[in-house]
């Protein structure tokens, strides 16, 4: 069997085993009795309240989705909504980031979009997020007494997300002659790079870009207050910013390479609380409700999401070959400057 052959089935054992270890770490040390008995003391007057949050968070990533791609293509709120739900059920539900690719594949189909231009979009939200993880992460650290584990993290994530956000500014700004069919410019101009560029050039609108963040932080602040009501639901009294500290470091976690993304969400959920004195039964009780509250609904709504885009099995599966692509305006302007030489 050949390395290329090989590749895939590797990455399948090994994210497996990364998310079995996650697993083995989120249980050990825990008495699964405790667990059930703290369970079993949610009160239930708190699921209107987080029917309320929950859909409400779903309508801002909507309309964070619009914006992300509006120079793109023009989409309603309405029409994006279904596909924000079933995009946050294929990440939570499929392992080795394989939601992501799902949801590129299903979007391109659905709504006529380049899929290296959705993925350049899908980029830059993700580095949104991050930033926005790393400031509430910042503002808890420094409030709260969480010790040096999560700092370094913390550090990390302040500097690297500007970092990507200032390169997707330079990589996507104009230049007034044409580019080198030489060079890191050139690079830049080839047809399977500069679609993706194209998908993150809403960096270069500062309308765009605010609106993206306020809005992600609305989403992440509205996911803190669906973390509180499950603690509040539990008996669990804490800060709001250690809900808003745990949303940071859980979503953090729910990126580690390879893992299934709700393993890696419950397993630094969990560490978190640990982390601020809750014991380890509580903390476990917290991130399964954390995670029930976040990952049902949105299984249970999937087929519905599906439904009302009128989704087939077809549309999951890429079409390759059958057309050549067209020349970007940049590629023909590299083109002209080699005629002229």
């Amino acid at each position: 069997m050949s390395l290329g052959r090989l590749g895939k089935p590797l990455r399948i054992a090994v994210g497996i085993a990364i998310s079995l270890f996650l697993v083995w770490l989120l249980l050990r040390d825990v008495h699964l009795g405790d667990v059930a008995r703290t369970l079993q003391k949610a009160d239930l007057r708190f699921l209107v309240p987080i029917a309320l949050v929950f859909f409400s968070r779903y309508w801002l990533r909507a309309i964070r989705w619009r914006i992300l791609v509006e120079h793109l293509k023009a989409v309603t709120t309405r029409r994006a909504f279904p596909r924000v739900i079933l995009g946050q059920a294929a990440n939570m539900a499929l392992p080795f980031g394989l939601g992501y690719v799902l949801m590129i594949q299903v979007t391109a189909r659905k709504f006529g979009i380049g899929r290296l231009e959705l993925l350049g979009a899908e980029a830059l939200e993700r580095i949104m997020d991050g930033f926005v993880f790393a400031l509430l992460m910042a503002v808890a650290i420094a409030t709260l007494t969480i010790g040096d584990s999560f700092t370094g993290l913390g550090a990390f994530m302040l500097f690297g997300t500007p970092a990507g956000i200032a390169l997707a500014w330079f990589v996507t700004r104009e230049r007034g002659e044409p580019p080198s069919a030489i060079g890191w410019r050139g690079l830049l101009a080839h047809p399977r790079v500069e679609p993706f560029l194209r998908g993150l050039r809403s960096v270069q609108s500062a309308r765009q870009t605010t609106n993206v963040l306020v809005l992600t932080a609305a989403i992440w602040m509205s996911e803190a207050l669906l973390y509180w009501a499950v603690a509040a639901s539990l008996g669990i009294s804490l800060n709001f910013l250690v809900h808003v500290f745990v949303v940071a470091a859980a979503n953090i976690g729910a990126g580690i390479p390879l893992a299934q993304a709700s393993v890696g969400l419950a397993f630094l959920a969990k560490e978190a609380l640990v982390a601020l004195g809750e014991t380890q039964a509580a903390a476990l009780s917290y991130a399964v409700g954390v995670e029930a509250i976040i990952i049902l609904p949105a299984i249970l709504l999937a087929p519905l999401a599906a439904w009302d885009m009128r989704l087939s099995w077809r549309d999951a599966i890429p079409k390759f070959g059958g057309g050549t692509p067209q020349p970007t305006v940049a590629m023909n302007r590299v083109r002209r400057a080699l005629e002229g030489q």
